[in-house]
Order: C-alpha cells, then structure tokens, then sequence
C-alpha cells in the first residue's frame, strides 16, 4: 500500500509526462494488437472448420515446376478417394465467374457469387446451416441453396425453406437450406450454391466427365489426420500420368488454410492477398509498437534524471542495486498496466466502432486460443522489456558520482535520449516519405491510360444462357437496336470486361514457328465490332466482320479466324503473320494484328493474347456511350426491356472497374498513412514530453540570459536549435532507407510512377514543421517567462 502510494504521489506530481506516457504507449499496443490479429487471420482462413487442418485443395504443376492453376479434371476427387485409403472423403466445387438472373415474385437481382459444388459440399466443409438438411440438400438437381442474406432479400423474414425461385426465364428451383453467411476470413463466398451437375445447363462451363481435358472445377481431399498429409502428397505426385496421355501435370496438395496467401492461381471464389503487404503492415506495426517502448524509456529515463539527488541519498542510507531496480520496477509497471487498460478501452472503440465504418482500417474479425497466445506473448515481451530496461537504467548510477556538481546540473540529458529521438523521426520520416510514394502509384494507377477508351465504356452483364433472351441469332438485331440510341456509339459482346481479361495461358503455336517451339498465349472470345467499340486500332489486317462466315467459330470442325496482339506477333517470331494458321483452342487463319493495349492490371505487363468469336463464353455486353450525353443509360435500359423484361437489367462504368481493381493497393496506402500519424503523434508526444523535462532543467539558465538581456527570439532559437539538427540527422537517415524501400516495393508494378525528389524533401519539411510545432509552445513559454520567477525555480 505504501509502495503504491509513492507511485500515485509520483504520477500526480509528473501528471502531463505521465500522462504522455502512458497515452503514447497504449496507442503503440492498440497498433500491434490490431494488425497482428489481422495478419493472423489472413494467414488462416477458414480455420473455424472443424476439419481445416486437414482439408486440401488438389493443384497442378507443369513439368518445370511452375504452377498450372487449381482447375483440375472431372473424375479426378473420386478417383483420388478410391485409389488411397489415407484420403476419407473429397469434393469438387466450381466456382462461377458469370451472372445469373434470379426472380421471386417481383423481385429481380443479378447474382455474381455462386458456387456449384457436390452433394456433399456442407457436410465436408462443415459449413452451419440455418435450415435444411447437410446430408440431402442437394437431393435434386432442381436444388438450391441460399445464403441467410439472399433469403432475406428474396423472401423477407418469412421462412425460405420450401419455397421456390427462378432462375433465367424457365428453370423453377426449391430452396432446401439455409446456410449462414460465410465469415470474412473464408476462402469461400456465394449467395447460392447450385448441384455442380447442372452447370452446364445454367452456364457455358462443361465439366468434362473423362479424362480428355481438365474443367474449371476445384478439388479438395480430407485426410483423417496430419500424418497422412506427407504420405499422400509423396504418391499423387505422379498421379496423371496414369490417366491423361499428353503431357501429364504433376499434382500436390495445398493447405485449406493457406489458400488466401499462397500460389495466386485466379478463379478463386475469394480474391487472395498479397502477402508481402501483410509483411509490410506487421514491420510498420511493430515498429510503431517499439516507437512507443522508446517514448516509455525516454521519458521515465528523463524523469528519472530529475531525481539523482533522491536516488543517491537512498543509495547513501543503505538501499541496494536491487531494492533500487525493484522499486522502479514497480513504478514502471504501474505505468504500463494503466496502458494496457486504456489500450482495451482504444481497442474495442477501434474494431467495434471504426473498423466497420473505414473500409481500409484492420478489423479483428475472429479470435481464438492461438491468437489469443501470440498477442499475449507480444505483449508480454514488450512488457517485460520496457520495464527491465528502464528499471535497469535508472538504478545503475552509482554513488560516488551522484552528489558532484556537473551530475546535478539540471541541463544534463543522457545521451541516448537524443540517440532515441533522432531513430524516431528518422522512422516517421521515411514512413511519411513511402506513404507519398503510395499515393503517387496509385494515382498513376488509376488514371493510366489503358490503350481503350476507358471513360466511354459501359458493360452490362450478359446474365442469360445462350439460346434465352437475345443471346441467339437475335445478338445483331439487339446491338443495332442499342446503337439506335442517342449517345451510344457502338456495341459488342466479350468474355470479360476489357480492363481485366482473367483468361487461362496455354501454348499455342502457328505455322512457320519452328517445330516444337509454341507461345504462351492467353485468349479472349469477342463479337464483332470489338476492337471498333474499344476504340483500339487495327495495325495489320482487318477486325471479324459478319462478310467472313468463317471469322465465327465452327463448332463441328473447330474452325475459326484469329486477331492477336502486336506483343503476340513479335512473340511468334513469324515472317508477316497475316494468313498463317493458329493452333489454339481451335484452329484458323490470323485475319488481323491490334495495337497492344493493358487488359490487366498494371502489376503486369502486356502478354500475347489471340482473340476469337466463340458466343458460347460471352459474360459481358459493351457499349461504347458519349459521357456527356443526357438520357443515354435510360435508352440503354429501355431497349434492354423491350427485348428481356423478365431479366434484370444492371451496367458498370469500366472506369470504375479500373479505379476497383487496385482497391488493394489504394486500402494499404491509406492505412499506411494512418500509421505514420500514429507514429509522428507517438514520436511527438516523446518529443513533446523531453522538451517539458529540457524547460524545466533550463529554467534558471534561462532567467540569467534574459536577465543580461538575450531576446525572446534568441531564446527560442537557442532552445529549438538542438531539436531542428536531430530532425535534420534523421532526414538524412531516413532518406536512403525510404528509397530502398520504395523501390521494393516499385517492384511488383510494371508500369510505375517516379522515384521524384520533391518527395523525401516533403517528407522532411512536414517532419520539421510537426517537430517545431512541438517544441515551440513549450520553448515560448518558457522564453517569455518572468526572470525573477525563473530565478527562485529550486
């Protein structure tokens, strides 16, 4: 009790530094236990199954080792479980990267999350249901399962189960099971989930039931346990060999867990992370966290050399080293415990209240036992830590020197203290300088010129089988029906928006290569007026046109014509490519070469593309539209509802798509930039309360100057002259670690903005403005002080 008594008497009489402190060191705590969690979670999706240790998904590698993709062959998960007995079950799930029309009633939406999975989709993956039956839901090829949402929207609050919805304009399906929502930390998201055995009569997607060629279904195993995993990843290494006869893909297993940050494979129901932003965010959080264990040692070291005098006169009455450093001791840990309870306090207001509101915030989304542990490890290391240290490095003075007159003198400040400050805002600095950097990427990114007319484009989702709707013969009568329209200046079909062709790469070769030799290529299928309503120029050639019956693909002979890009032409290496034959998914004469253009994000660059008119694997309609003409998108529905009343009718600005497709990037620039405010406000606050100490040691010197008349400029100048040459030795400090970080980080775009000078020279101006902000009320405070009051200090 009376130990305590001292600390709060301690505290009060040090309130504002105090204060400081412990504020300083909970945001530093709510940094790192925020992030971490989230970078947990990342790292471990799904892991709520009750099989998740033990569930992985079945992948393919080429004979260099380089991955294939997760699309694997139709009979493969059967033929897996059969043949090992250390697999006890496996599934397919195909998740589908198109639109379908659904209907009840009134109400009409596009859906664009749906899963068409195996009967034993629920009971495998353990998902809850609502309502409904895991073993028998898929009963029916006529099934379908709902998400609790998409019952919601449908139906309302009364019960979904039983009832019936339509999709497109004939199939009538009955709900039988309710599933919840899948979590944030998913590797699956679906508002549906139809009978994989059907997909083909929904869809252009065929799952191929022999072992002729792979289909865009994913394969997962479950082992009965860990030891398994190694003795069935060792035997399906070879696996295909024994079942496709040309060239026949190496297989292995993935981690359920590890899906969402390992092997980009595309087509996933789940957009996976990049994970060197993960690593990114935890350095940047741990170093806010140790930014903060600074501010701790800083300032109760330089409070603690406020009282020398007492620490000698208890040395000099028979106080131990140890009693010294158990003393401290305590008081430091009542410092931090005070912290981490404002810091559960920051915590909850943070994940609760913020993180859902700010879509780049880190969110807490599910804790359990093996988090919990790690955090409390964390903390407990930064605990431990800070409060050794400090306790260590106020107790070591020793006696003999604690009563000599240059010890006492109040201007003397240990010199790691200044050490200390320098490192944290070199810190900031360079944090300041690489968030700059973000944001001039991404600016570069979302305004760069694609090669298409980005700002004049529409797509509208092509949300009908082909054979419904005027997805026929009717598709020319429709788009001269659209083109009819005042502002519309062209119209098209094609695979996927033209700002993110997300298409399979294979070898294709064209006569006149040398034997062998093929091109990695991937394809895009297209109608006519393609190229005309992207506003992209022919080089060579001519575009598809209706006057070439054979432009379209042929479904008995295969045949078709092809447009590849110019980086596919000078890929093939061939001698005037015009009229060559192209061996791709069919086969047919290059009727035409286009200009390059970016079809993908800017991560990459332009690969070899081959474009050909296969209508079956249409998803998008195009529209080429004037911005500045009024009524445009009404006429556009119009005309949609004279020929599909019963489909409904949605468009997207491909601008917009562009703007979308680097959210990620644009989401960590902003929470970066939250986080070098966090760590200029904690290096601040450090600042801040060492200035406090420095005025209170300098006070009487202060006095004497202005008594023998030093001006309140003089003053100022000499009080802050120490602090602009710390920021000016972390600029320089700072400068070359920002770009070697920046031009990591550059590494992963193709196409990037300037490393420009005026960059590091903001950063270090707004680093010097913040840090004399700072210190100047507490400077001009005690310069403009009554020299009398000055001199009767102490």
């Amino acid at each position: 009790m009376k130990s305590f008594k001292v600390i709060l008497r301690g505290f009060r009489k040090n309130g504002r530094l105090n204060l400081l402190n412990i504020v300083s060191m909970a945001i530093g705590i709510v940094t790192a236990v925020i992030v971490l969690a989230y970078v947990y979670q990342e790292f471990n999706y799904d892991c709520r199954n009750k099989n998740s240790d033990n569930i992985f998904r079945v992948l393919t590698l080429s004979d260099n080792n380089e991955l294939s993709g997760a699309a694997t062959y139709g009979p493969l998960a059967q033929s897996l479980k059969a043949d090992f007995p250390e697999i006890y079950d496996a599934t397919r799930a195909s998740f589908y990267y198109g639109y379908l029309a659904l209907s009840a009633g009134e109400k009409k939406f596009n859906e664009t999350n749906t899963i068409f999975a195996d009967p034993n989709f629920f009971s495998f993956f353990s998902f809850p249901l609502i309502s409904g039956d895991a073993a028998n839901c898929f009963n029916s090829p006529n099934s379908v399962m709902l998400s609790e949402n998409t019952a919601k929207k449908y139906f309302g609050e009364e019960g979904a189960l039983g009832k019936q919805i339509k999709i497109g304009s004939k199939r009538v399906f009955t709900v039988q099971g309710i599933y919840k929502d899948f979590g944030q930390n998913s590797n699956f998201n679906a508002d549906i989930i139809l009978p994989l055995e059907i997909i083909s009569k929904l869809t252009q997607v065929w799952i191929e039931p022999s072992w002729n060629y792979p289909a865009d279904i994913h394969t997962f195993i479950l082992t009965e346990n860990k030891a398994d995993v190694d003795v069935v990843s060792s035997k399906i290494t070879g696996y295909l060999s024994g079942h496709v006869k040309e060239n026949p893909e190496k297989l292995f297993l993935q981690p359920l867990k590890n899906i969402h940050t390992e092997m980009q494979t595309g087509w996933e129901s789940v957009p996976q992370i990049n994970v060197s932003y993960l690593y990114l965010l935890v350095i940047v959080a741990l170093i806010v966290l140790a930014m903060s264990a600074v501010n701790f040692f800083m300032l109760y070291i330089g409070m603690a050399s406020k009282r020398e005098l007492n620490t000698g006169v208890r040395k000099v009455c028979g106080a131990s080293r140890a009693a010294l450093f158990r003393g401290f001791l305590n008081e430091t840990l009542s410092y931090l415990f005070f912290s981490l309870i404002l810091s559960l306090l920051l915590i909850v207001l943070c994940n609760f209240f913020l993180a859902g509101r700010v879509e780049f915030l880190p969110e807490i989304k599910d804790m359990n036992r093996t988090l919990l542990l790690i955090l409390l490890g964390v903390l407990f290391v930064y605990t431990f830590s800070t409060s050794i240290l400090s306790s260590l490095f106020a107790s070591r003075q020793k006696t003999d020197k604690l009563f000599k007159s240059e010890i006492q003198s109040l201007q003397r400040q240990p010199r790691i203290l200044n050490t200390l400050v320098i490192g944290q805002f070199a810190v900031s600095i360079a944090l300041f300088a690489i968030t700059t950097l973000f944001y001039k990427q991404v600016h570069f990114l979302e305004k760069h010129n694609p090669g298409f007319a980005r700002e004049e484009l529409v797509t509208i989702p092509l949300n009908m089988h082909i054979g419904e709707g005027f997805y026929n013969e009717n598709m020319g009568v429709f788009c001269e029906e659209l083109k009819k329209q005042s502002g519309v200046k062209n119209v098209t079909f094609a695979f996927s928006s033209p700002a993110d062709v997300q298409t399979s790469t294979d070898n294709f070769r064209c006569d006149g290569m040398p034997e062998g030799k093929t091109v990695n290529m991937q394809w895009n299928t297209v109608f006519y007026d393609y190229f005309e309503t992207l506003g992209v120029q022919m080089l060579e050639g001519r575009s598809f046109s209706s006057d070439f019956q054979n432009d379209m693909f042929n479904d008995d002979n295969g045949k078709c014509s092809y447009i590849i890009n110019s980086k596919a032409a000078r890929e093939l290496g061939v001698e005037n490519p015009i009229g060559k034959t192209l061996y791709a998914y069919g086969e047919g004469p290059i009727v035409g070469i286009v200009e390059d253009f970016n079809f993908k994000s800017l991560h990459s660059s332009i690969t070899p593309m081959c474009f050909s008119m296969n209508p079956i694997y249409f998803n998008e309609i195009i529209v080429r539209i004037n911005p500045q003409a009024e009524g445009v998108l009404a006429g556009i529905e119009k005309v949609w509802k004279d020929f599909v009343p019963e489909y409904p009718f949605e468009f997207k600005f491909v601008d917009d798509h562009l703007t979308r497709m680097y959210q990620s990037e644009s989401n960590l620039t902003a929470t970066l930039n939250v986080f070098a405010g966090i760590a200029i406000l904690i290096a601040c606050m450090g600042l801040l309360a060492l200035t406090i100490l420095s005025m209170q040691k300098r006070t009487k010197e202060i006095g004497i100057r202005k008594v023998n008349g030093a001006k309140v400029s003089e003053i100022l100048t000499l009080l802050n002259r120490d602090f602009v040459k710390r920021v000016a030795i972390a600029f320089v400090i700072a400068c070359p670690l920002a770009y070697l970080a920046m031009n990591k980080w550059l590494e992963n775009f193709a196409y990037k903005t300037g490393l420009s000078w005026w960059i590091f020279v903001l950063a270090g101006v707004l680093a010097l403005v913040i840090a004399l902000l700072t210190v100047s009320w507490q400077s001009w405070r005690a310069a403009t002080r009554n020299p009398v009051e000055a001199l009767r200090y102490e």
